[in-house]
């Protein structure tokens, strides 16, 4: 590809058996499709379901006729999750010629031959930017294969590279750049009933400014559009993506968080983003209050507020104690609304039963035991900040000392008290 041009690849038996000789095609999770995928692609590529209920959320009909492109293809995997659930044609472009192989063989193996559209996806080894370029090879290709129809571009997805083990993300780090992705294809993306359709999956580490420059660069590129950023969350402390909706793909609002089963979306809340005060606790948290963990990604999408209008009942009274890090937490005088799309977003939740001055220890664990257990709870789990060496065999060596209790499932968490002496760390017992 020294001069720039462009190279189509058909998905085919052929290819297929390439692919086969570079890396064997295996499922990730039971029950999921087969993809030949590198140790390097496993780790870039989208989860298969995470894929699919992505592709399952956009309504075929806010689209216009054509194709589905995706500008840096890479395994392929999300393209195969919008053809298969949308039913159109799908093009690939990818720069690395073997991951294009493989990127083109996982369409094949993925694909019915009874499917029509299928005869006209395509996998193009080039510069994902040149539009020209890529439509006219794509164009070409179909015409060499006895078709004659050339369908334009119907929604455009970019999942650009970023740098590995960052802290933060800069735009500018990513390949392809967002500017040159949609600066290229603005012109050629048909319009739906709310203009173009876009979807950028960005990197979750980038921060309100770098959203902003993407904001800027979508607005420079298709002007008026509206959109939507969305934070999903599969549970784990963070948020494992972050998108942004543009044109016939987005909401009426600006901000949406998800959370992500391990196949299902659990719950979603759109609204607009708002900030939210914490207080500060100088005495321990009154006995029959509750305490809630929230998911991070919530916090992080600025919904926390319109989640906490559905959460609370109209006379329950509450304040946010952390807002930062892995485990925001509320504490509120009655439990929450009992709601799927409530719970969704709750780490835990619980009724504090019991305050301790120190943290869990390897030399304390049977008096921790005992304690929690005169509180009716069987099962605890440790929610608060420990050393990360001893923090698993706390847990484990808890586990087993509880083995047999009969109670309720609970949750232990730290609260700084400020004290005229100090900030002092209390540990609270929750049972759920």
């Amino acid at each position: 590809m020294d001069d720039g041009g462009h190279t189509a690849l058909n998905p085919s038996e052929g290819i297929a058996k390439e692919a086969s000789k570079r890396v064997d095609a295996a499922s990730a999770r039971r029950g999921e499709p087969k993809f030949h995928l590198t140790d390097e692609m496993k780790r870039l590529s989208t989860p298969w379901f995470v894929a699919l209920a992505r592709a399952q959320r956009i309504d075929g009909d806010s689209l216009p006729a054509g194709v589905i492109l995706d500008a840096a293809a890479g395994s392929g995997i999300q393209l195969i999750a919008y053809g298969r659930e949308l039913e159109r044609p799908v093009l690939g472009i990818e720069m690395d010629g073997n991951i294009a192989v493989l990127c083109a063989a996982n369409m094949y193996i993925n694909s019915k031959e009874d499917e029509l559209q299928r005869s006209m996806d395509r996998v193009i080894i080039g510069d994902g930017s040149d539009s020209e370029g890529a439509m006219t090879e794509y164009w070409n290709s179909l015409r060499q294969a006895g078709t004659r129809a050339h369908p334009p571009i119907a929604m455009l997805h970019l999942d650009p590279a970023r740098p590995r083990d960052a802290q933060n993300h800069d735009i500018d780090e990513m390949e392809p750049s967002v500017a040159s992705i949609l600066e290229g294809w603005g012109d050629q993306l048909q319009s739906g009933p709310n203009g173009p359709a876009v979807l950028l999956d960005l990197s979750p580490r980038l921060g309100e400014d770098q959203r902003g420059l993407v904001e800027a660069n979508v607005r420079m590129a298709l002007p008026g559009a509206e959109f939507t950023w969305e934070w999903l969350s599969q549970g784990g402390g963070r948020v494992d993506r972050l998108s942004l909706w543009i044109g016939s793909l987005a909401s009426d609002a600006g901000h949406r968080c998800v959370r992500m089963g391990r196949k299902n979306i659990i719950a979603e809340i759109e609204g607009t983003p708002g900030a939210s005060e914490t207080i500060v606790m100088n005495e321990p948290p009154p006995y029959g209050a509750h305490l809630t963990i929230v998911d991070p990604a919530l916090v992080q999408s600025g919904l926390q507020g319109a989640w906490l209008e559905q959460a609370m009942r109209e006379d329950s009274g509450h304040n946010w104690l952390r807002l930062e890090g892995r485990r925001p937490m509320l504490i509120h005088t009655d439990p929450l609304v009992d709601s799927d799309e409530i719970g969704g977003f709750v780490v835990a939740t619980g009724e504090i039963v019991q305050h301790r001055l120190r943290p869990p220890e390897l030399h304390t664990i049977d008096q921790v035991a005992s304690s929690v257990a005169k509180n009716g709870i069987g099962k605890i789990t440790l929610r608060c900040s420990l050393d990360p060496d001893v923090h698993p065999t706390i847990q484990r060596r808890l586990d087993r000392e509880l083995k047999g209790i009969d109670g309720s499932k609970g949750f232990m968490v730290d609260i700084d008290l400020e004290r005229p002496s100090g900030t002092q760390s209390l540990y609270v017992v929750c049972k759920e």
